[in-house]
């Protein structure tokens, strides 16, 4: 199992407000209309000593995820509807987001351990430096199971109406978004596999 270097819930919420800070500055189109946390899905995303596990935020009814496209590491343009039928986790990051890089190899380890034909990652690369430096970073750091995707432009970012990184939606098996998680999370966590599995169940 992969380590990621701690972090506390404290310091967790310092390092996103920072990244959201500085994305909302950065790109101001990602920030008006930026869909806000709704609802904590209390009964699913809790441990046995009732603490959260994801902090999920869900929609009260799915919303129909944009038509998004993005590049694959051979530079063929791929879209979100060629996933229809999985739950599908989009995560957008950077290898210039010190959050995003320790988060990475716990995403590659989530991928690897449940992965299926009912279940894809899909790691959106914001790097303005381009497939290199993603390449690099999956050599340097040993991940396997996650395929390159780049966002070019962060036009799926815009689209899907992100505010920060690291971010993961979820899109259901219709292609509804249901659910999102703001900021960096250890997905190689038994508790948080065990909560992935059911929401592909």
């Amino acid at each position: 199992m992969p380590t990621k270097r701690s972090v506390g819930r404290r310091g967790r919420a310092g390092v996103a407000a920072v990244l959201i800070a500085l994305f909302a500055s950065a790109i101001p189109a990602l920030a008006p209309g930026a869909v806000q946390a709704e609802t904590p899905l209390a009964d699913w995303d809790r441990r046995s000593d009732g603490s959260a596990i994801l902090d999920l935020v869900i929609h009260e009814q799915p919303l129909a995820a944009p038509a998004i496209r993005f590049v694959d590491a051979v530079g063929t343009v791929r879209r979100l509807e060629e996933f229809r039928g999985k739950v599908t986790a989009l995560h957008f990051w950077a290898t210039w987001c010190v959050p995003c890089r320790y988060e990475l190899p716990t995403v590659d380890y989530l991928q690897g351990e449940v992965g299926t034909e009912n279940f894809v990652v899909i790691p959106l690369s914001l790097d303005r430096d381009g497939l290199a430096a993603v390449q690099a970073y999956y050599r340097d750091t040993g991940i396997a199971n996650l395929p390159i995707f780049m966002d070019e432009g962060m036009q799926a970012a815009r689209a899907m109406k992100i505010f920060g990184i690291p971010f993961t939606v979820f899109v259901d098996r219709e292609g509804r978004e249901f659910a999102r998680v703001v900021g960096d999370r250890d997905w190689s966590d038994p508790d948080v596999v065990a909560l992935v599995r059911k929401m592909i169940d």
